[in-house]
């Protein structure tokens, strides 16, 4: 299948690596100049994951009209807040696009990567649940949801990602799964604000938080129910409030430090997506009716201190 991946950090890195592996045909959309000529010299990116060889490109370049010639399918793998910037220059968007984009799009209020696809004429899918790029890409057994806009789309996302080492787990529930890609990152920064109270109070607050995210989740998307306790549901927020590879949990760490939101961001160094996902939700008319999330809101706003968080956390548990 002939197929273009837009995205060039750790998640299409990894997503590349499983593309070629089923064999497709990847023309690969990067964002510089010289991370395209390295990959199309060498066969490596020269920063992320530089140990692996990516054989095989169709072509890998920064223009994107080409990098969409022709293809069968689209896999967008940006961070959500350069959805718009880098996508806005394409005027129609026809097409079958899979969305492994876990975010708001900037500038959109609260708008997922689904919608602006969808607006802009494709037909939509969504892939999300627990897949950090550290493991994907060293073939290390993963399970994920995917949900399409029609039904005859899942034999096509089978095609386009299934493997021994790499699941796909159909489900009818597009809008509740992208959202809580969206949703645990937020959470997880909550996980990471306590990582020094130990592993007692760490389970306490994550079985509090889930139960906080279904009810969230309930308020969002009234018309679906899907089956929280699931590797796309509770499973992918699991793995990002403690794995070590989780950014928006070591994000959570610095704010429990004592760190701003800003200073916190500098000193992760990686896009933090529950961050940029914070300024879409302020718009979000009932986030005061769920107390974390409004307390994870309310210190990214800049409208508390950080350390007011572990008090919004205890009141939680009480």
């Amino acid at each position: 299948m002939k197929v273009a991946l837009v995205g060039g950090g750790s998640w299409g890195c990894a997503l590349a690596h499983l593309l070629l592996k089923k064999g497709h045909l990847l023309r690969w959309w990067v964002h510089a100049e010289d991370i395209a000529h390295h990959l199309q010299a060498k066969r490596q990116h020269p920063s992320i994951f530089p140990e692996v060889v990516y054989p095989d490109l169709a072509w890998v370049g920064t223009d994107l009209q080409t990098a969409l010639e022709g293809v069968e399918a689209c896999v967008l793998a940006l961070p959500a807040r350069h959805i718009k910037s880098v996508l806005g220059e394409v005027p129609n968007l026809s097409g079958f696009w899979v969305s492994c984009t876990k975010g708001l799009v900037l500038g959109g209020g609260i708008q997922r990567p689904s919608q602006y696809l969808q607006a802009k004429g494709a037909e939509v899918a969504v892939l999300s649940g627990p897949s950090h790029a550290e493991e994907v890409i060293q073939d290390r057994p993963t399970w994920v949801a995917f949900a399409a806009s029609k039904p005859e789309l899942y034999e096509f996302g089978q095609a386009l990602f299934d493997q021994p080492t790499f699941r796909l787990l159909p489900t009818p529930f597009l809008h509740a799964l992208e959202w809580v890609g969206i949703l645990k990152n937020l959470y997880a920064i909550l996980l990471g604000v306590v990582s020094t109270w130990g592993e007692n109070a760490r389970a306490a607050l994550a079985a509090v938080t889930l139960a906080e995210m279904q009810r969230v989740l309930q308020a969002l998307v009234p018309e679906e129910s899907p089956p929280f306790l699931s590797p796309g549901w509770a499973g992918d927020f699991l793995v990002t409030a403690f794995s070590m590879y989780s950014r928006n949990q070591r994000f959570g760490q610095l704010l429990g430090q004592g760190y701003s939101p800003q200073a916190a961001l500098q000193k992760v160094g990686m896009v933090v997506e529950g961050y940029y996902a914070a300024q879409g939700l302020q718009t979000w008319p009932r986030k005061s009716e769920f107390p974390l999330l409004r307390a994870v809101l309310e210190v990214l706003a800049g409208q508390r201190p950080p350390a007011s968080l572990r008090e919004a956390i205890t009141q939680a548990l009480r």
